[in-house]
């Protein structure tokens, strides 16, 4: 029985914490309807999925036909040797479908399966219109083809350990992840694509410099402000009038992390000052903080700091007469970093 790993989320509705189930053509071709998929908007029009497909049964059939304006990249969770490809109705022989290698898969081609094997395999569903929208934004000309083999997988390490890196996200509940960690991986990931088997070539350099004293001020209110992580790479970029590869690259270069790093830090810095200084519920912190609840905020907390929030309050909590002045010094920190 081919076995359904985690619900749907559109991670344009994460920053309610909402979840909206949702299909995609793959999953349905393969009759997983209820399979796990992120989507993303952190290109415009991109609609952008991971998924992640997970099948124990042996000889589940030919597939129903996919033809879509898009490009699946599979990484293969495990080995399945024994599998027929279709492609315009032409038998393609599969080849290296080994566990870590990647596959791509030309979608417009009306592809089909015949599967013996049992699978497993991290999916990122491309449509060609976000290879548009890289290029739009970059300035180039825009991509038509990925270069590939049908029906042979490969070597990528890059590609590999985005997909991975994506799958406790899929294996989350959707209000624990947030759209800006999502946005970031896709970026990459795309991006990647669109370069090394796209052949899109940059044809200026992007300035080295980070971001300007006002661009990194607005960012950070920005993501302050909306801890949750729902806020997207492209708002970001905008409200900085800048694109998103020179956006994400300048703030980089101006705070030493990625955007959604930043956010983290951010937020496990408040709940470190208001388990030291309040008798705030180490739930209502959670959420003040910008965590889906307690159980996020404590993995997260215990991933940082190596304890959990409860232990951490217990060996830092201030008496009350060290409120005031320790409430005098933040402001003095917040004021010096507004102007810095």
């Amino acid at each position: 029985m081919c076995k359904v790993l985690s619900g749907v989320a559109d991670i344009g509705q994460l920053g309610a914490g909402r979840a909206i189930r949702g299909r995609n053509p793959v999953a349905d071709a393969l009759g997983m309807q209820d399979a796990p998929i992120l989507t993303t908007s952190a290109l415009r029009r991109s609609g952008i999925a991971f998924l992640e497909l997970n099948c124990n049964s042996r000889n589940i059939g030919l597939t129903q036909a996919v033809r879509e304006d898009a490009f699946l990249i599979a990484l293969q969770m495990k080995a399945c040797p024994d599998f027929d490809l279709y492609a315009d109705g032409r038998l393609i022989r599969p080849q290296q479908f080994e566990a870590g290698n990647v596959a791509i898969f030309d979608l417009r081609s009306n592809l089909a399966t015949d599967v013996r094997d049992p699978f497993h395999v991290v999916d990122l569903y491309l449509p060609r219109t976000a290879l548009d929208d890289i290029a739009d934004d970059a300035g180039l000309n825009r991509v038509a083809e990925l270069r590939h083999r049908p029906g042979t997988a490969m070597r990528d390490p890059v590609v590999r350990d985005l997909l991975l890196s994506m799958r406790p996200a899929l294996a989350a509940r959707p209000e624990e992840t947030a759209a800006l960690f999502v946005d970031h991986l896709t970026l990459a990931l795309a991006t990647h694509m669109a370069h090394v088997y796209g052949g899109m070539r940059l044809s200026r350099p992007v300035p080295r410099g980070g971001l300007a004293a006002w661009q990194e001020r607005r960012a950070k209110e920005l993501l302050s402000a909306n801890l949750n992580g729902g806020i997207a790479l492209s708002d970001l970029a905008r409200e900085c009038d800048l694109s998103i590869r020179h956006f994400t690259r300048a703030f980089r270069q101006s705070t030493g992390v990625a955007p959604h790093a930043w956010l983290v830090h951010q937020r496990l810095e408040k709940a470190r000052g208001l388990l030291a200084i309040s008798s705030m519920a180490v739930a209502d912190i959670a959420v003040d903080c910008g965590f889906a609840d307690q159980s996020h905020l404590t993995r997260t907390f215990r991933r940082a700091v190596g304890m959990s929030p409860g232990a951490w309050r217990r060996m830092n909590f201030r008496p009350r007469a060290l409120v005031a002045p320790l409430h005098s010094a933040a402001t003095s920190f917040a004021r010096d970093t507004q102007t810095a």
